[in-house]
């Protein structure tokens, strides 16, 4: 009697324990899985970010370059109209 005893607990315990070991592995799974699409995210984010500062600063430099490059009173004209609006 003891012996079928020891045996039922046996295999109930090789089954709790290759639950246990299925249940951390699909855990670690989903931790690795969330991991590597937070820090793709965050990389995309941080290029993203970059192409904006590019695309402002160009922005900046063709605007600067263009004020240089404009007559004294064309300049006036356009920020009297530009205060207007």
């Amino acid at each position: 009697m003891i012996g079928l005893a020891t045996g039922v607990l046996t295999a109930i315990g090789r089954r709790a324990l290759l639950w246990g070991a299925l249940i951390l592995i699909l855990f670690s799974a989903l931790r690795i899985a969330t991991r590597q699409g937070r820090h793709a995210a965050e990389a995309e984010f941080a290029i993203r970010a970059a192409e904006a500062r590019i695309r402002a600063l160009r922005t900046s430099r063709e605007v600067r370059h263009e004020l240089e490059t404009l007559l004294e009173t064309e300049r006036d004209r356009r920020l009297d109209r530009w205060m207007r609006d």
